[in-house]
């Protein structure tokens, strides 16, 4: 069943990478071949399911990077012998080169399984916390200056942290279920495992921390929204109240009646203006007193 892995810098004898197409060719030579078929036809999410003589499953790396333009994802399935990667994006084998001299002095396919999760993760806290910073920074500027596409980048954090956060816990599943695989031969060191999944778990708990800063910051966000719309409109309320004793007076004038003395009155023009204009003094004095202004 083993094939050598073609075009590629990794020599190691128990790795095979290969396509989704070829894969599929093959598929007769890997017994549960439709479980993983299935699993790899879409890959959302990380997941390993163990049976007496292999473990597969899918990986999905999630874009930590805004230069990368997709996920490296891949399915993999793993014996005592023989460790096969799927390809599904491409990416894989060229990431696999890139860190190839992590992976050289590799013994078995689950040490290589494991060392490749692990390189999966290497840089994570680093980039946890550069997500730090800049939520720090988000929060500055919602106390300074709300800039206009504030609500856009807050929501696009969010789905950031929410994908790590399910990414980190599916990691976290694998690491635990593998490091409980005492009765099997495919599992060298069950401990490995286990640091690794403690690993993960202080990540995702890194995660749910930020979440929770973001959460807070949404709802200063929407607080200081909901101030500003009441500022908004006290504001249009104290015009309202301040022009009705105004249109009061037009509207009585404005009657034309011919009994009205104030019509045929040599001052009765200044005086309405006298009367709106201290009536709108009186009216700002008041408000000023309430503190409407």
């Amino acid at each position: 069943m083993g094939r050598s892995m073609s075009d590629s810098m990794v020599n190691i004898h128990f790795l095979t990478i290969i396509r989704e197409d070829e894969f599929r060719e093959l598929k007769k030579d890997f017994p549960h071949d439709k479980e993983l078929l299935h699993s790899i036809r879409s890959i959302r999410y990380c997941k390993a399911e163990v049976y007496q003589d292999c473990i597969l499953g899918t990986l999905r790396v999630p874009k930590k990077n805004e230069k990368r333009t997709s996920q490296i994802s891949c399915g993999f399935y793993m014996t005592d012998k023989e460790l096969f990667l799927i390809e599904c994006n491409g990416d894989l084998k060229h990431w696999i080169e890139k860190k190839e001299e992590q992976f050289q002095q590799l013994k078995s396919p689950d040490q290589f399984l494991l060392k490749m999760m692990e390189v999966m993760i290497e840089n994570d806290l680093l980039y946890l916390l550069h997500l730090e910073k800049e939520i720090e920074k988000m929060e500055d500027q919602l106390i300074k200056n709300v800039p206009d596409d504030f609500f856009t980048v807050l929501t696009r954090y969010r789905q950031r942290l929410s994908e790590l956060d399910a990414y980190y816990e599916q990691l976290t599943v694998i690491g635990d279920l593998l490091q409980s695989q005492d009765g099997i031969s495919i599992i060298c060191n069950t401990e490995q495992w286990n640091r690794y999944a403690l690993r993960t778990e202080r990540l995702q708990n890194h995660v749910q921390l930020l979440r929770e800063n973001i959460l807070q910051l949404r709802e200063l966000y929407q607080s200081q929204q909901d101030a500003q719309q009441n500022k908004i409109m006290c504001i249009l309320t104290v015009v309202t109240t301040l022009f009705l004793p105004l249109t009061l007076l037009t509207g009585w004038y404005g009657m034309n009646f011919v009994n009205m003395p104030e019509l045929q009155w040599k001052y009765g023009y200044v005086a309405v203006i006298a009367i709106a204009v201290i009536t709108i003094i009186l009216e700002l004095i008041y408000f000023k007193k309430k503190k409407l202004l």
